[in-house]
C-alpha cells in the first residue's frame, strides 16, 4: 500500500521520501521481491463500496475481498523505486545486503476474483499513477501546500473514475456521499 502522509519506518515508499528528501541514495533490501503495491484510495473507496453493497443485500455481498493491483501493476520493488525516481528527480538508490534482514518471501499477490465478479471492482490507478500521486503529495507536504485541500482535489480527481459495473448496482456512490470540507 503507498500514498502521500506514510512516514513509517522500513516501508520502501517513506523510505524512498526520506532519502530523496535529504538528497541521499535509497537503499533497497529486496529490489526482486515483487510485492502488489497499491494507492491507499484503491482499498479504502472498494471497502467502503461494499460496505453499503452489504446494506443493500447483506446475503449477496457477504464474506471477505481482497481489494488489490492488478496483475501487471504487480511489481519488483526495484520498478517501484525505479518509477518513484523517475517522478523525483535525482533521486537515486542501490540495492543493499544486510545481514539480519528477516526473510521475505519473493512473490506476493492478492486474488481479486471475488472483487472484481461480485463487485464489479477494477483498480482505477496503475503503478505509475500511484507513484505520481503519492510524490505528488509528498512533494506538497514538504512545499507546505494546505494539505486537507491537497486531499480534497486528489480525492475528487480519483473520483472521477468511475469503475464498477452494472453487477453491482453502482451509481456514483462516492461521488454522491462525498461531501468535501468547506
Amino acid at each position: 500500500m503507498i500514498g502521500g502522509g506514510d512516514f513509517a519506518k522500513d516501508r520502501i515508499i517513506p523510505d524512498c521520501v526520506r532519502a530523496a528528501h535529504d538528497d541521499r541514495e535509497i537503499l533497497v533490501r529486496n529490489p526482486y521481491s515483487i510485492r502488489p503495491y497499491q494507492h491507499v484510495l484503491e482499498p479504502v473507496t472498494a471497502y467502503l463500496h461494499l460496505a453499503l453493497m452489504q446494506m443493500r443485500d447483506a446475503r449477496r455481498f457477504q464474506g471477505s475481498y481482497n481489494i488489490g493491483p492488478d496483475d501487471r501493476d504487480c511489481v519488483s520493488t526495484a520498478t517501484l523505486v525505479d518509477l518513484f525516481c523517475k517522478e523525483w528527480e535525482g533521486a537515486r538508490w542501490c540495492s543493499v545486503q544486510e545481514e539480519t534482514a528477516p526473510h521475505e518471501a519473493s512473490f506476493l499477490r492478492l486474488d481479486c476474483s471475488k472483487a472484481k465478479s461480485v463487485l464489479g471492482w477494477v483498480p482505477k490507478w496503475n503503478i505509475d499513477k500511484a507513484v505520481r500521486e503519492t510524490v505528488a503529495w509528498t512533494k506538497a507536504f514538504y512545499e507546505g501546500w494546505d494539505m486537507g485541500e491537497f486531499m480534497e482535489e486528489q480525492i475528487n480527481e480519483y473520483l472521477q473514475i468511475g469503475v464498477y459495473s452494472e453487477t453491482s448496482g453502482y451509481d456514483g456512490y462516492l461521488r454522491v456521499y462525498w461531501r468535501p470540507a468547506n
